[in-house]
C-alpha cells in the first residue's frame, strides 16, 4: 500500500470513528437545548492497550489510534515530572475510591494504528551525492566570512543536482531518487543557499552532522528577480519565496538526521551593492535580522513581514518530511498548503537556538520564542483550487488532506501547529489530520485556525460530511498522546466573521498540559475555544464550532479556560476594532453555540479564569474538575460518573528537548 492509501485509510477510519462518539447537540432557543450524551471510550480498552506487556494488544475499534502504547518508553522518556507523580482524583469522585492508572501520556513509540515509518533512501536510489565544503563554528552558526563574497554559494550546485534527478514516474519515497548533502574535506559540514525548487519524485537527504544555512541575503527570496520584495514591511507578506520551494509535485522529500538553519538572528546582507532595500538598524549600529523585521513589522507598525519560510509545499501530493531538524526560521517553518497527503515523522523543530538566545534584537531584547515573531513550525492548511498542472495530472481542489504528523518535536515561537482552511469560501477543504505521539515546547500550542472558511464554492466532497446540511471547512482531525509543555496557549481552536465557517468533529485524547506562568500578550490558557479571535469587519463568515470532543485531557498546573460559541449579539463584537462592516448586523442575531464534550478532563489546579458563554457542553462519564454549571447561554449535560475511569497520567510526559545540541 502507499504513503497515500495508507493514510487515506487511517483517515477515513477515524472519520467515521469520530462520527461514532460525536454528538449532536440542537439549539432550541439561545440558552436552551435538546442535547444526547456522547458514548464514552472506555477506559478498560485504552488501559488495556496502554499497559499491554508484549506490544500485541491493541483496540478492536479504530479508537486504537487515540493512544497505544504498545513498546516501552525509550530511556529519552524516562524523565519524571516534577509535580504530577500520582494521578489526580476529579472533585466529583469520592476520594476513598481506588482509581486504576491512566493512559501514560509521552511514551509511545510504536502504534499499529499508523501506517509504516517512513525511511531512508536506499543506495540504488541515490542520484547526486554532494560534499559540504564550508564549516559551521561551534555554536552551530556559520562565521560571516562564508558568504561574505558570495550571499548564496551552494545554490546553483544543489538545483542542478535537483533538476538532473527530476523523477515525475516515483510512485512514492521507495522509487524517489535522492539528491545527498554530505561532509566534505577537512571537517567541512555546511552548505548555504537561497531559494531551491524540489521537482517530483525528488527526496533531499542532508547527512547527519550537516546543515543547510538560508542565505540571508533577501534578494535570494524575492519572487522577481530584480524587484525587491522580500525583507521588507509593507501590508502584506507574500513577497518572498521559501528556502525549499515544492510546488505542484508529487512524492518530494526531505530527510536526513542533519540541519535546516533558516538563520533568523543574523544580521542580513545583498548581493547587491548599496542595496536601498536592505534594512538597517534604526541606531546604525547594523543591518536588520530576519527577526528583527518580524518584530518591527507585527509589534510596533502593525503591518506584515516579508520573510522567507524554510518549507513551502503548495498544491501537491504526498509530501515528506523525515528525522530532520528544522531551526531558526525567519518565518514559518513548514506550510503544506493545498496538499493532498503529508508526513512529517520524526521531525524537530526548535527556534530560537542557544546560540541566537545569547544575542539581542534591535531594540536590545533577548532573542526568545518570544521575539521570533511568526515562526510557526508546521501549519497545514487549504489554498485556492488548481486546474491547471503539468506534470501532476487531475485538477487540484486546494484541498488540505489526508495528513499525518507523529513523533514531531516542536518549540517556536508562534503556533506550534496550526491547521488552517482558507480565508473565502473559494478556498479547499482541510480534513482527516492526525496528530499523533508528539511533544509540543514554547509556542502557542495546537491551534485550529484562524482562517477557516474554504468550502471549495460547495463542490461535493466524500470525504467531507455535511453536519445539519452545512459543509465544514475544517473537520476529523484526530490529535491524540500529545505533550503541551510551556505553550501559552493548550488546545486553541480561534477564528472570527471575517474568515470562518464550520468546523467539526474534531477530537483530542490523552493529552497532557503544562502551561507557563505567564505570556506576553495574557494569561496563558490551557483551553481555548474562541470565536472571537481578531477584532474584524463583519464578511458573513460567521464561526461554527460543532462536534468538538475532549477525552482524557490533563492540565497539571494553575490556568486560564475558555469555551464560547459565536453570537452576533455577543458584547464582544461591541468592543474596539470590530465593525458590521457591509454586511451589517445580522437580524435575528447569528447564534452558533460551541457544541463540545468533555470525558475525563482534568485539571489539578483551580483556573485562574473560566470563561464560558453560548455553549453546549456534555459532560461525559469520566467526568471534569472544570465548573461549568447551567444558566444564561450555557447548557450542560452530564452522564452518570464511571469511578473506574482514572485521569491520564502525565507523571513521564513532561522531558526536555531532545538532544543537547540545541
Amino acid at each position: 500500500m502507499n504513503k497515500h492509501s495508507a493514510l487515506s485509510t487511517l483517515a477515513r477510519s477515524g472519520a467515521a470513528w469520530l462520527s461514532a462518539v460525536s454528538f449532536t447537540l440542537a439549539l432550541s432557543a439561545c440558552g436552551g437545548s435538546d442535547a444526547t450524551t456522547p458514548s464514552a471510550q472506555t477506559s478498560d480498552a485504552v488501559n488495556n492497550v496502554a499497559n499491554s506487556d508484549d506490544g500485541s494488544s491493541a483496540a478492536s475499534s479504530p479508537s486504537a489510534a487515540s493512544g497505544t502504547s504498545a513498546a516501552p518508553a525509550d530511556s529519552a522518556s524516562g524523565a519524571s515530572s516534577p509535580s504530577t507523580d500520582t494521578p489526580a482524583t476529579p472533585p466529583d469522585q469520592p476520594a476513598s475510591a481506588v482509581t486504576p492508572t491512566g493512559f501514560q501520556v509521552g511514551t509511545t513509540t510504536y502504534d499499529p494504528a499508523l501506517p509504516p515509518e517512513p525511511a531512508l533512501p536506499l543506495a540504488a536510489q541515490l542520484c547526486a551525492t554532494l560534499p559540504a565544503s564550508l564549516t559551521a563554528q561551534s555554536n552551530g552558526l556559520l562565521p560571516d566570512s562564508a558568504d561574505a563574497a558570495d550571499t548564496a554559494p551552494d545554490t546553483a550546485r544543489i538545483q542542478a543536482a535537483l533538476d538532473s534527478c527530476k523523477n515525475p514516474s516515483s510512485t512514492g519515497l521507495a522509487t524517489n531518487k535522492a539528491v545527498r548533502l554530505v561532509p566534505g574535506p577537512n571537517g567541512a559540514n555546511a552548505f548555504i543557499a537561497g531559494a531551491l525548487n524540489l521537482p517530483s519524485g525528488v527526496t533531499l537527504w542532508i547527512d547527519s552532522g550537516v546543515t543547510l544555512f538560508a542565505s540571508r541575503d533577501p534578494r535570494q527570496y524575492d519572487k522577481v528577480k530584480g524587484t525587491a520584495s522580500c525583507g521588507i514591511i509593507t501590508a502584506s507578506d507574500n513577497g518572498c519565496l521559501a528556502l525549499i520551494n515544492a510546488s505542484k509535485i508529487a512524492y518530494g522529500a526531505v530527510v536526513g538526521d542533519g540541519v535546516i538553519d533558516g538563520r533568523g538572528g543574523s544580521p542580513l546582507i545583498s548581493s547587491v551593492p548599496n542595496d536601498p532595500n536592505l534594512m538597517k538598524r534604526p541606531d546604525g549600529s547594523g543591518t536588520m535580522s530576519w527577526w528583527d523585521i518580524g518584530w518591527m513589522a507585527n509589534k510596533v507598525l502593525n503591518q506584515a513581514q516579508n520573510n522567507p519560510r524554510l518549507i513551502q509545499i503548495s498544491n501537491g501530493r504526498n509530501f515528506t518530511l523525515y528525522r530532520v531538524t528544522l531551526q531558526n526560521a525567519p518565518k514559518f517553518h513548514v506550510v503544506p498548503s493545498g496538499v493532498e497527503g503529508f508526513t512529517a515523522w520524526g521531525v524537530k523543530i526548535y527556534t530560537p537556538t542557544a546560540a541566537y538566545e545569547a544575542m539581542k534584537n534591535y531594540l536590545g531584547m533577548a532573542y526568545s520564542p518570544d521575539t521570533a515573531k511568526n515562526t510557526d513550525g508546521i501549519d497545514p492548511g487549504s489554498s485556492g483550487p488548481i486546474t491547471s498542472n503539468a506534470g501532476n495530472p487531475g485538477k487540484l481542489t486546494g484541498d488540505a488532506s489526508n495528513m499525518l504528523i507523529a513523533y514531531t518535536h516542536i518549540r517556536t515561537g508562534d503556533d506550534n501547529m496550526a491547521i488552517k482552511g482558507g480565508t473565502g469560501t473559494v478556498n479547499g477543504r482541510t480534513y482527516n489530520i492526525t496528530v499523533a505521539h508528539s511533544h509540543f515546547y514554547s509556542g502557542h500550542g495546537m491551534s485550529i485556525g484562524s482562517e477557516t472558511a474554504g468550502t471549495d464554492n460547495g463542490a461535493p466532497n466524500p470525504d467531507v460530511t455535511p453536519v445539519d446540511g452545512i459543509l465544514p471547512s475544517v473537520s476529523n482531525v484526530n490529535v491524540y498522546d500529545l505533550v503541551i509543555d510551556g505553550a501559552d496557549n493548550g488546545l486553541r481552536i480561534k477564528s472570527d466573521w471575517s474568515r470562518s465557517g464550520l468546523v467539526s468533529n474534531i477530537r483530542y485524547s490523552n493529552v497532557c498540559i503544562r502551561t507557563p506562568d505567564s505570556s506576553p500578550d495574557g494569561k496563558p490558557q490551557a483551553l481555548i475555544f474562541s470565536p472571537y479571535y481578531s477584532p474584524t469587519k463583519n464578511n458573513g463568515l460567521y464561526p461554527n464550532f460543532r462536534n468538538i470532543a475532549l477525552d482524557g485531557v490533563r492540565i497539571v498546573n494553575a490556568s486560564s479556560y475558555t469555551f464560547q460559541g459565536f453570537n452576533t449579539a455577543s458584547p464582544v463584537l461591541q468592543g474596539s476594532g470590530w465593525s458590521a462592516g457591509t454586511t451589517g448586523w445580522p437580524n435575528p442575531a447569528v447564534v452558533n453555540p460551541l457544541t463540545i464534550s468533555l470525558d475525563n478532563v482534568v485539571a489539578d489546579v483551580a483556573p485562574l479564569s473560566f470563561t464560558v458563554a453560548d455553549a453546549l457542553v456534555s459532560i461525559g462519564e469520566g467526568g471534569t474538575s472544570l465548573p461549568f454549571t447551567n444558566g444564561g447561554n450555557v447548557s450542560v449535560t452530564r452522564a452518570a460518573l464511571n469511578q473506574s475511569i482514572a485521569p491520564v497520567d502525565c507523571s513521564m510526559a513532561f522531558v526536555p528537548f531532545p538532544g543537547s545540541a540545541r
